[in-house]
């Protein structure tokens, strides 16, 4: 799952995400992304979000998930470097990315996951 609330960025991400193989499910803040989380009962790989967004932040979105899953996969993106968000983001291991991204090192990342990897003709492609 994608959440950005720019929707520009969104459909960027969205685009160069699927170029790596995945489905990406967007949504437009964190509030909404965790109503997708939610709903999807298991059905996410890896959550990309945003921090800075109206409603409810990344951080928000990351302490919500982190209570229901400790093991999910969660990257992080700002366009802010602050060492306060680095030191809250600490205990719930998630990777932190800089606008703008390196969509090469994005990448490396995401397939040192090794996430989504189930037999594509019963399952699809992994699901973000």
């Amino acid at each position: 799952m994608l959440a950005d609330d720019d929707y520009d960025i969104r459909m960027i991400l969205e685009s160069i995400i699927q170029s790596f193989g995945f489905d990406v499910t967007c949504a437009e803040n964190g509030s909404r992304a965790l109503e997708l989380y939610e709903l999807a009962d298991g059905r996410f790989d890896l959550l990309l979000t945003d921090i800075c967004m109206p409603k409810m932040n990344g951080c928000e979105l990351i302490r919500a998930i982190r209570q229901q899953d400790q093991q999910f996969p969660i990257i992080a993106i700002t366009g802010f470097t602050d060492l306060d968000i680095i030191k809250e983001l600490e205990p719930y291991h998630v990777r932190l990315f800089e606008k703008p991204i390196n969509f090469k090192a994005l990448h490396t990342y995401i397939d040192a996951l090794h996430i989504g990897q189930p037999d594509s003709e019963t399952y699809g492609a992994p699901a973000i």
